[in-house]
């Protein structure tokens, strides 16, 4: 009987030192006090409410889904509420030390990605939003589209930036990048301005004037845009694939993905009317409600 006992104890500790690391419990999960979001364009609400004809790269950064704010200008001047993350964060955790940083900059790829982790890193921030990946599908030509491996060295140096470097029981929540070919077939039902059909807009593709040749250049045939679309899904592949992976292995910190942003399905108001492309105020406002409920701190 004893040597039963202690064959049962050792399978016992054996089994329990051969589990993941994130199986073994974490440090306790911070109160994302301190958001720092990175990412592209879309992060940056470019055109989701204002624009202007002389700046065609418009921030709204009041109508980000992630660090959107409304004070008294924003509701004396109309502005939608969005109610972003930040919003959030403070109605369910209070103000007291809340900070907010924007790191997404319009334009960024993954390539950039490794340097928005080190301003992460540099706020020390609780809670580190990642909507990247949109820029390395859209690209003036199918050429330009890195390859599987690249996006994942870029990701993976960026995630191993985060883990070396946030404070202990930091959330990181990458969100999937939207699906671009969703966006293409809303065209026949899309206005710029309101007497400016979005597939005239698309069409300067051709002159490398407007960002995405690869989805929404005229000359693309269905098979273009379906291998565009194919890179779309291998790089949320990688996202979410690298997130399950720093969360097994990392004891220290919560990493969470969402397929949701890919997953939505558009209606013409929540594209811009300016650009035909960017989310709107209200696709900005779904995206923070859909993402926020699917996230980390969304449970009540």
């Amino acid at each position: 009987m004893h040597l039963r006992g202690t064959l049962v104890a050792a399978t016992a500790m054996l089994a329990v030192l051969c589990l993941p690391v994130g199986a073994l419990g974490k440090d306790p999960q911070r109160v994302p006090k301190r958001l720092s979001s990175t990412g592209d364009s879309i992060t940056e609400a470019i055109n989701a409410e204002e624009w202007n004809l002389l700046d065609p790269i418009h921030p709204n950064h009041w109508a980000s889904f992630a660090n959107g704010y409304r004070g008294f200008w924003e509701w004396l001047l109309g502005r939608t509420n969005v109610n972003s993350h930040n919003q959030r964060i403070t109605a369910a955790f209070g103000s007291r030390n809340r900070k907010n940083f924007m790191e997404a900059v319009s334009g960024a790829d993954s390539f950039d990605l490794p340097g928005q982790a080190a301003l992460s890193v540099s706020r020390a921030a609780d809670y580190v939003t990642v909507l990247m990946g949109h820029n390395d599908v859209c690209q003036d030509d199918f050429a330009s589209i890195p390859t599987d491996a690249e996006f994942e060295a870029n990701v993976r140096a960026s995630f191993e930036r985060l883990a070396a470097g946030l404070p202990n029981g930091a959330t990181v929540y990458t969100l999937a990048i939207v699906d671009v070919y969703k966006l293409w077939q809303l065209g026949d039902r899309l206005d710029s301005l309101g007497i400016i059909p979005c597939e005239l807009v698309w069409a300067t593709t051709l002159l490398g004037a407007f960002p995405c040749g690869t989805m929404l250049s005229p000359r693309n045939s269905e098979a273009d845009r379906q291998y565009t679309r194919s890179r779309n899904i291998a790089f949320n592949q990688i996202l979410e694939g690298l997130s399950a992976e720093f969360d097994q292995s990392d004891p220290h910190h919560y990493w969470e993905f969402t397929p949701l942003p890919f997953e939505a399905e558009f209606v013409p108001s929540e594209v811009s009317g300016f650009d035909c492309f960017h989310p709107s105020a209200a696709g900005q406002k779904r995206l923070s409600a859909e993402s926020w409920a699917a996230g980390p701190f969304g449970a009540p």
